[in-house]
């Protein structure tokens, strides 16, 4: 048998005995090279060409000389007995390629099977059997170890296009049968491309096919909030037709109006989903006596959107969503029409929003006009995510509708206080600001793993992805750790990165790594603290406070690194 490398999801070599080799204990450049080649399998890669790929802009000064040694490396580590006869990584016309006939490789599995689907017919019944063999080779992106080198987002793309496609093809089929496995695949298919509204469909239709109709406007709502905040664009009509179904599907007879509720603890059980938590947020806001404007804020990853949505599962109808971060220019108002149209505001009401100039506020009787749509008997809720895009006009016009509008309560979200300063947000005030921290271990139980607060720190982001393929779950914990740190001194992220390479370390120590003044330090474990990346320990050190952030962040270092941080802390000791 021949030599099998498997490059989707962690570099994988086995011998012609499906015996593990040591690809892992390659040097990292070295596994750059190897993945670079898998990548552009079967076609020669030039010297110059593979040497861009490998170090960019930093090429070192013999880089022909360096990729030989690498080469030279990877053949006697994977084929120690190799001959120029059966390398799999063969030297042709001054430069290196991946020769798959010498050696089987699953980026290459996958591109046969994408192959063969062209030439099946509409209908075909291998058609389904052929994604169902995409999905088992795609679950994982590919070269995890590299996840913003530009070489590998043509490849990652491709697979992750591929994936999707497999995915919503298999969940069409399983809707009728196993509608669990159907949504399971198409929130699977989401996470891959959150853009892609076939996705969003398919898992509707599946939680519609349970019979979890609450769920299914969930989902549209998470779609509709995505597409406006990144897109700027509304959910087509196919979707929106959806939509409506389930909501007359689930609406209440004329014939007899509900009983107002009492008390809030019906509204307030604790749903079956996977939404945990927040439950003293959400009973601030059903209760009667809701202040007229709530802060809610918290570092990337907090789940403030998620929150609002959970918000809107609890106020059906009374409540719309927009979302301020592409508020300007001509989309200066993006946020109040999603928000008018949530709460299916009279079509003057949209239309006065459509008319407003971009640098110009709204007009008396357009917002009196607006005004009418907050006018019920029950609270309506107005919730703008990302509520520091606000100008301010729009802060104006805010303020007009709370004091003109009695049961309008305002809902904001941003990531933090300080934040406000000199922002045209803080002239709407601040009378109450609650802040969204990680959710506890007892939160986190109903998810029955007890891993769960060790691998996502409580933070709701990664909570959401942790059973999600690595590459997936790796790349939002170092979003979220890049956006928690944006605002922080740069040697904050190089504690992190000391951390995430040695475990939990004592300010001391990290003075000494850092060559940085103990106040500097201490002022950036402070920060990190505070964003919940790092813990503190009993005996007064300091660690990572998420498993997945410390390793999607130790992926980025070098096992020379590791090693000369290890020399120094020795020789200071």
């Amino acid at each position: 048998m021949r030599l099998g490398v498997k490059v989707l999801g962690q570099l994988t070599v086995t011998d012609g005995d499906g015996s593990v080799l040591p690809a892992s204990e390659l040097p990292r450049r070295a596994r750059q090279v190897l993945a670079v080649l898998a990548a552009r399998h079967d076609r020669i890669q030039s010297k110059d060409a593979l040497a861009d790929a490998v170090w960019g802009e930093e090429l070192p000064g013999n880089h022909a000389g360096a990729l030989e040694h690498y080469v030279s490396v990877i053949r006697r580590r994977l084929q120690p007995q190799g001959s120029p006869a059966n390398w799999f990584i063969v030297t042709r016309s001054g430069g290196y390629l991946f020769d798959t006939s010498r050696a089987t490789l699953d980026v290459a599995e996958l591109r046969q099977l994408v192959r063969k689907l062209d030439t099946l017919g509409p209908g075909d019944p291998e058609e389904l059997r052929v994604h169902e063999e995409i999905l088992g080779l795609a679950r994982n992106l590919p070269f995890p170890e590299d996840p913003y080198a530009e070489w590998a987002e043509p490849i990652r793309t491709e697979v992750s296009i591929a994936a999707v496609n497999a995915l919503l093809r298999v969940a069409a089929a399983a809707l009728t049968e196993d509608a669990p496995r159907s949504l399971r695949l198409a929130n699977e298919a989401i996470e891959l491309n959150p853009f892609l509204e076939s996705g969003y469909q398919a898992a509707m239709n599946a939680a519609v096919a349970m019979g979890r109709p609450d769920d299914a406007l969930r989902i549209f709502e998470r779609c509709r909030q995505v597409l406006d905040r990144e897109l700027g664009v509304a959910p087509s009509a196919e979707l929106a037709v959806i939509k409506q179904s389930v909501l007359a599907g689930r609406a209440p007879s004329t014939e007899s109006p509900p009983a107002p509720i009492p008390t809030p603890a019906p509204v307030l059980t604790r749903p079956s989903e996977r939404f945990l938590g927040r439950l003293t947020e959400i009973r601030l806001m059903v209760e009667p006596g809701t202040p007229p404007v709530v802060h809610f804020v918290g570092p990337s990853g907090a789940g403030k959107s998620a929150f609002l949505a959970e918000l809107g599962r609890h106020t059906p109808g009374r409540i719309g969503i927009g979302n301020a971060g592409p508020a300007v220019g001509v989309l200066r108002l993006s946020w109040l029409r999603s928000v008018l149209t949530d709460l299916d505001a009279a079509p003057e009401a949209i239309e006065a929003v459509d008319r407003a100039l971009p640098d110009h506020p709204l007009c008396h009787a357009d917002l009196e006009l607006i005004a009418e749509t907050f006018d019920r008997p029950e609270p309506v809720y107005l919730a703008i995510d990302d509520a520091l895009g606000l100008d301010t006009a729009s802060v104006a016009e805010l303020a007009w509708l709370s004091g003109h509008c009695p049961g309008l309560r305002i809902v904001l979200t941003y990531d933090y206080p300080s934040q406000l300063s000199g922002q045209p947000l803080a002239g709407l005030g601040t009378p109450v600001v609650m802040r969204l921290d990680p959710l506890t271990v007892q939160e986190l139980e109903p998810l029955g793993d007890p891993c769960v607060p060790q691998l996502t720190g409580g933070i709701p982001a990664l909570v959401a992805v942790f059973r999600r393929p690595r590459a997936v779950a790796g790349a939002v914990a170092m979003q979220v750790a890049r956006r928690r740190t944006e605002w922080m001194p740069p040697p904050a992220w190089e504690l992190l990165r000391i951390c995430a390479a040695l475990g939990d370390l004592g300010v001391a120590e990290l003075t000494t790594l850092t060559g940085k003044p103990v106040t500097e330090v201490l002022t950036c474990v402070d920060a990190l603290v505070h964003a919940h990346l790092l813990r503190e320990c009993p005996d007064g050190r300091v660690g990572h406070a998420s498993s997945l952030v410390r390793d999607a962040v130790a992926a980025q270092i070098s096992g020379a690194t590791v090693l000369y941080l290890r020399k120094q802390l020795a020789a200071a000791a």
